[in-house]
């Protein structure tokens, strides 16, 4: 009887090519392993409305992992740079939207699916070898459909937070280490300070007053909203 293909093996030998040519653009030498996917998807609400977004699916550990926690393929949206690594989750997970492009072009991408709603976002970006403005061109289109109390959790094997929470507007805690995978991951969950969601209301309401350039008779005068740090 033919002995059966070691899949894992195989994924980690797929994974380890990819990080030898890119491994700022990889960030780990390995998969994640099936202890980080149980503990990523353990913290995910599901009971949010609206699609789940892995960001970095890579050889779609995670991406089973949210699967096994009970959501269903069709709610989600993974997005994988690798062509090759993009062409594995689609065989793999023909249901769900795989969609093969650059995190940092997120809100573009969400918005050519029609996506209205996130109900969290699971991160295994690199996310720490990303200069700031990438760091935001990432999470600030997440967080816009996130909504009021959102959360994006992102896997790292930092020591620190991975995001620049301050420049970011974020609030973040470790809520997870596993200490089984090489190297050590930590999981970070982040939601905007309540200032920035205060500042988020503001923006969409002066939105929602004015047509064009054109300030609505009645109204009140629509203020700039500052760009400032969040104390």
């Amino acid at each position: 009887m033919p002995a059966r293909p070691n899949r894992k093996g195989a994924d980690g030998a797929l994974f380890f090519r990819h990080w030898l040519r890119r491994p700022l653009g990889i960030g780990a030498i390995l998969p994640s392993s099936d202890a980080v996917a149980r503990a990523m998807a353990s913290d995910v609400p599901f009971d949010r409305p609206g699609a789940v977004l892995e960001l970095g699916g890579g050889t779609g550990v995670v991406t089973r992992g949210l699967i096994d926690a009970g959501c269903p393929p069709e709610r989600l949206i993974v997005v994988e740079r690798e062509p090759a690594l993009a062409d594995i989750l689609r065989r793999r997970f023909a249901a769900a939207r795989v969609v093969k492009g650059d995190a940092c072009a997120i809100g573009a991408l969400l918005a050519e699916l029609g996506v209205t709603q996130l109900a969290a976002v699971v991160s295994s970006l690199p996310i720490k070898w990303f200069p700031l403005a990438s760091q935001r061109a990432v999470v600030e289109p997440c967080f816009d459909l996130l909504g009021e109390d959102g959360m994006f959790l992102q896997l790292t094997n930092a020591l620190v937070s991975p995001l620049a929470m301050r420049s970011l507007g974020l609030d973040g805690t470790e809520v997870a280490r596993v200490w089984s995978q090489f190297p050590p991951v930590q999981i970070w969950r982040y939601q905007r300070r309540p200032a920035m969601r205060d500042a988020n209301r503001k923006t969409a309401r002066n939105r929602a007053v004015c047509v064009g350039d054109r300030h609505v008779p009645g109204s009140p005068s629509p203020r700039p909203v500052s760009r400032r740090e969040a104390p």
